[in-house]
């Protein structure tokens, strides 16, 4: 089991990019992995350089995915799913008030999976939801 990770959660923009190339080139202290966490809809050019940029490194990029968010937020508006995790933007059509509605997509679909990995990687079980029972006094 290992006890300290060095992870880099990769983006694949301009940033977390600039910062995989540092470490490779050893700029910036080596890592032991990158993560980036596909939400399922980014351009095809965002994966056209994952795909280049992950050739160039020495380190492992794993890439992790908790689903499609498109296909998931269509579902939402179908009916299928109780509760719509993406940002949803409001406005009153008579006040021209503006609002945002309850938001979890980055939770869901980025920050989750990245954890899950990491777990993995340290060796440790998958986190358990413990069943609660129901106890009804009548």
């Amino acid at each position: 089991m290992i006890n300290n990770l060095r992870i880099l959660s990769l983006g694949a923009g301009v940033q977390s990019s600039t910062l995989a190339l540092m470490i490779n080139k050893g700029e910036v202290p080596m890592v032991d992995a990158a993560i980036f966490a596909d939400t399922g809809g980014e351009p095809k050019a965002v994966y056209d350089w994952l795909e280049w940029l992950t050739k160039q490194l020495s380190y492992p990029v794993y890439i992790v995915s908790k689903g499609n968010l498109r296909e998931d937020m269509i579902n939402a508006i179908d009916g299928k799913y109780k509760f719509l995790s993406v940002p949803l933007f409001t406005r009153n059509a008579e006040t021209g008030k503006k609002g945002l509605l309850r938001r979890q997509c980055t939770a869901d679909y980025k920050i989750l999976p990245v954890n899950q990995k990491v777990r993995e990687l340290l060796g440790l079980e998958k986190v358990r939801k413990e069943k609660k029972e129901l106890l009804l006094k009548c």
